[in-house]
């Protein structure tokens, strides 16, 4: 017997009385996911930093102000004539429209206002409807805007950041979902296979708060 297999087998049982196991790259990873997956609720998206807002008032039912849009603030503020900073995070569009009118009663006599979502997609702005995390073997990481029709796909998300690169791993493309609960949900996703047999059955659709991570192939 070689020393270095005396070696090998000594250090294998002293791992095993140890408690111990030998480090597996997934563990780090699956780790790493856990911390960047969000719950995020359906329904109404709330107003939160970053997005753009289409904010008009009426009085007396004439135009007391034309649109404007205003960004929400890192303070979670729009800023506006007569009422200044006025906060409006976490709330819906509803919700800050009743707050928005309440205010302008010292102004105005009667006073109606409209507040909408407004967002392009392509055009660099953060979606209302929130972001799906891109993660490892793709060309562009970071996150992806879902659309107003919330229809994203991890097929859809993989194009919008450019797809897989050449050492991504296709056949395994993992997805992780934190549930209400604050439970981990996982998937794994064969993009070769939905693309080759038209399997759009096993293209699972992506919620806001979701990672999609494409690993890296060994062949």
């Amino acid at each position: 017997m070689s020393v270095f297999f005396r070696t090998a087998c000594f250090l294998g049982l002293a791992l095993v009385i140890s408690g111990c196991h030998i480090f597996d790259p997934q563990d780090d990873i699956e780790g790493e996911m856990a911390v960047k997956t969000v719950y995020v609720p359906d329904g109404e998206p709330r107003i939160q930093p970053g997005l753009t807002l289409g904010i008009g008032v009426a009085a007396s039912g004439a135009s007391a102000a034309q649109e404007v849009q205003k960004e929400v603030n890192q303070n979670g503020e729009v800023l506006l004539p007569l009422v200044g900073a006025m906060k409006c995070e976490g709330l819906t569009l509803i919700e800050f429209q009743e707050k928005l009118q309440e205010a302008l009663k010292a102004y105005y006599i009667d006073p109606q206002v409209s507040v909408r979502f407004i967002y392009t997609a392509n055009a660099g702005m953060k979606s209302p409807w929130g972001t799906v995390l891109l993660m490892g073997e793709v060309s562009k990481q970071g996150p992806v805007n879902v659309p107003p029709t919330r229809d994203l796909t991890v097929t859809r998300a993989l194009a919008l950041a450019g797809n897989a690169t050449a050492m991504g791993d296709k056949h395994k493309v993992r997805v992780w979902r934190r549930e209400a609960d604050g439970k981990l949900k996982r998937f794994v996703v064969d993009v070769v296979k939905i693309g080759r047999e038209g399997r759009l059955d096993l293209d699972i659709p992506v919620r806001a708060g979701d990672v999609i991570w494409v690993p890296q192939s060994w062949y």
